[in-house]
């Protein structure tokens, strides 16, 4: 596996969690989600980090490679999964201002 790819593996295992995050009933505000809190902190806080790296990396490989449209494509939709994972985990943290 070349770096080039991992952007597009990330999405993929980002997609993922998002889709237990949403099963669960994580996403909604107001509603009781099934797993427990630290398992959708945890969920969400790898999801973020995970989704940084590849936006860096994704960058990095579009940089250095040229512009390619769906390298391009790829590191956007981590980018704005990278940032669905930040709302849903400072949403759930305990104890924030309302």
């Amino acid at each position: 596996m070349s770096k080039a790819n991992f952007p597009f593996i990330a999405l993929a295992l980002g997609l993922f969690l998002m889709g237990i995050l949403y099963k669960t009933g994580a996403t909604q505000p107001g509603t009781e989600p099934v797993l427990p809190l630290l398992t959708v902190l945890i969920i969400s806080e790898f999801g973020f980090i995970l989704m940084a790296i590849a936006v860096f990396m994704g960058g990095r490989t579009l940089l250095h490679n040229g512009f390619e449209i769906i390298t391009a494509v790829v590191t956007l939709l981590c980018g704005m999964l990278g940032v669905e994972f930040l709302m849903i985990g400072l949403n759930h943290w305990p104890g924030q201002l309302p």
